[in-house]
């Protein structure tokens, strides 16, 4: 471990983290015993207020001279022998780590020059076992070395956790001298903490103190073994000598008898060695310097050739890219293009469908007042038609009453003729006048509802039923009647009410016929009419609809115009619906929406695509000029 100067401010961290001896004066040794502050008078009103730092200025009252009693503050003062004895281990510590990493290092020289021997040595003896003792002694090596490598790792982490160590009480310390007053308790809470902190380092240093140990029994085992290989190599190696000394002696006996020949051959020998020695140096040589050049041209042209592929797809990504913005920009100036004209052609067409709407209005307001000139007209026809079959039902009530007036008379008269009254009044009726009314009805050219003539048909067949009825009860009674006057004068009357009962029936068979005719000629009328509001109604919603979609279909063909697209057919049916056309331009909007998202998935696809082919390309130089390093 290297010394310095002890002066200056002492740095303990500087000294762990560089692995140098404590520097500067030692910690101050803490003074002990009770400290007796002063005592403290009171101040008076006209003295000035001193302002303590942690406490608020107190306003001057007067206060009465009184003395407090003296107090006695215990102050605790931090010991710092752990922090000595913490900093003592880590000097020891670092002591240890110096020694060891020094070991290491004269052991890894050993090894390199054991190494070098036996190379040297094994260069000579080609033999499989030393080779394979050889590569065990290698990876024997290579695996100290990772070990090594992994104690270096161990030890900085070591190193940073002590130095981190050392800073929290280095900053502990440092708030306890810096502090002149201390409560208790928390300085039996800091004690506490470092208490805590140095155990925990204690722990840590019990830890590293096991690995190293068994990390020097690893080496000590790895070092034994390695040289009980280095023996036995080095034992080979002897016995092979050993064997080479002895087919040398045996073979230099032998060569002695012919020695002058075989130094004739060895000179030729090594004569021609010599120059075999020399082509092979000169044709390796050349192999070597060829295989240089070629290796340097071929190194060369691959640089152009990365290089001119680099340019060339620099270029292209270049231009593919200027393509896709001018593209981009095209395709964003058509669309800038297309939502002008689709706006133009959404106001025209909000200005035509509005004039339609207006049309629209105006032929409902007219269908309104002719409904309602219709609906008035037929009221004052219905009004019409009530009146008149109110005065024909009146004037048959009035017929009624005349002819039961006449029964009531004729029954009165016969009444009277049978008690043998004298100068009986028989009570006469103008048949012709009651046939003429009841004709004038039947035959009446006005139209009547069906109420009208189902009540004016059963009035007549009431009336018909009253004078047969009346009929019977008068001819009964007037068969009782002795006078033959009187019972000439009631058969007389008795025959006007047969031709009375032929009228009733002649004018109830017409208001039949009539009823009958007129029933399915007004339900036919009926029938009629309201086929022809609807056939009025359906020609003027197909002509509104075919004009809708005449003026959807310009919109399209507009709008595939605007888009380049051909229009489609115009040939449809005139009788599509206008919903049809409403979900045609639904279709149309959305694929506008659909191309629109198309073409920006194009664009983000493309993007993805060249940035990828851009970091494919990076990757493979990155790769090429890796391979050329090599």
């Amino acid at each position: 471990m290297s010394k310095r100067r002890n002066g200056g401010a002492r740095d303990t961290a500087k000294d762990i983290i560089l692995g140098l001896e404590p520097s500067g004066p030692g910690p101050r040794r803490p003074k002990e015993g009770i400290a007796n502050p002063p005592s403290r008078k009171v101040r008076s009103s006209s003295s000035p207020t001193r302002k303590l730092p942690s406490s608020r200025p107190y306003p001057s009252q007067p206060t009465p001279s009184v003395k407090s009693p003296t107090q006695t503050v215990y102050v605790q003062k931090a010991d710092n022998g752990a922090i000595n004895e913490l900093q003592q281990q880590l000097q020891q510590l670092q002591r240890q780590q110096s020694e060891l990493l020094a070991a290491e290092q004269q052991a890894r020289r050993r090894l390199q020059a054991s190494q070098d021997a036996l190379s040297r040595k094994l260069a000579t003896a080609d033999n499989a076992a030393s080779t394979r003792d050889l590569n065990d002694l290698r990876k024997q090596f290579n695996g100290f070395e990772s070990k090594m490598m992994m104690l270096s790792q161990e030890m900085n982490s070591m190193r940073g956790t002590v130095d981190r160590h050392s800073n929290d009480i280095m900053a502990v310390s440092s708030d306890v001298k810096s502090r002149p007053q201390v409560d208790p308790a928390r300085i039996a809470n800091s004690t506490q903490q470092m208490d805590m902190k140095v155990r925990e380092l204690q722990q840590q240093l019990m830890q590293f103190k096991q690995t190293m140990e068994a990390e020097i029994a690893d080496r000590i085992r790895v070092n034994q073994a390695q040289a009980e290989n280095i023996n036995r190599l080095q034992e080979y190696i002897r016995q092979q000598e050993a064997n080479k000394n002895d087919i040398m002696q045996s073979l230099s006996r032998k060569g002695d008898m012919d020695q002058k020949k075989m130094n004739e051959e060895s000179k030729k020998l090594n004569d021609r060695i010599q120059q075999v020695t020399t082509e092979v140096n000169r044709s390796t040589n050349e192999r070597d310097q060829r295989i240089r050049e070629e290796m340097n041209q071929k190194f060369n042209s691959l640089q152009m050739m990365v290089k001119s592929d680099i340019d060339g797809r620099t270029d292209g990504d270049r231009e593919n890219k200027k393509k896709m913005e001018e593209r981009m920009k095209a395709v964003n100036d058509a669309l800038e293009g297309v939502k002008a004209a689709q706006q133009t052609d959404k106001a025209k067409n909000k200005e035509r469908f509005q004039k339609i709407n207006e049309a629209l209005a105006t032929l409902e307001h007219h269908l309104e007042i002719g409904d309602k000139k219709v609906d008035k007209i037929v009221n004052a026809e219905i009004q019409a038609r009530k009146l008149h079959e109110k005065a024909l039902l009146a004037k048959m009530q009035e017929l009624e009453d005349r002819v039961n007036k006449y029964l009531d008379g004729l029954n009165k008269a016969i009444d009277d003729a049978k008690a043998g009254k004298e100068n009986v009044k028989v009570p006469t009726l103008d048949t012709d006048a009651l046939r003429r009314e009841m004709e004038a009805i039947a035959a009446d050219k006005n139209k009547m509802s069906m109420e009208g003539l189902l009540k004016l048909e059963e009035k007549m067949s009431r009336v018909q039923q009253g004078l047969t009825r009346d009929k019977r009860e008068i001819q009964d009674k007037a068969s009782d009647v002795i006078s033959k006057d009187q019972f000439n004068k009631l058969k007389s009357q008795v025959n006007k009410l047969d031709q009375l009962m032929d009228d009733v029936e002649k004018a109830q068979e017409k208001v039949r016929d009539k009823l009958e005719r007129q029933i399915p000629q007004d339900l036919n009328e009926l029938s009629a009419k309201a086929d022809n509001i609807k056939q009025q109604l359906n020609a003027r919603i197909d002509q509104e609809e075919e004009e809708r979609y005449l003026a959807i279909r310009e919109l399209q063909e507009a709008y595939n115009k605007l888009l380049g697209r051909p229009g489609p057919a115009a040939a449809a049916a005139p009788d599509t619906q206008a919903t049809a056309s409403r979900r045609e331009i639904d279709e149309c909007k959305v694929a506008i929406k659909k191309l629109a998202e198309s073409v920006t998935t194009v664009k983000n696809v493309l993007d993805r695509k060249l940035q990828e082919e851009v970091r494919k390309r990076e990757q493979d130089v990155e790769r090429l000029s890796v391979l050329i390093q090599r």
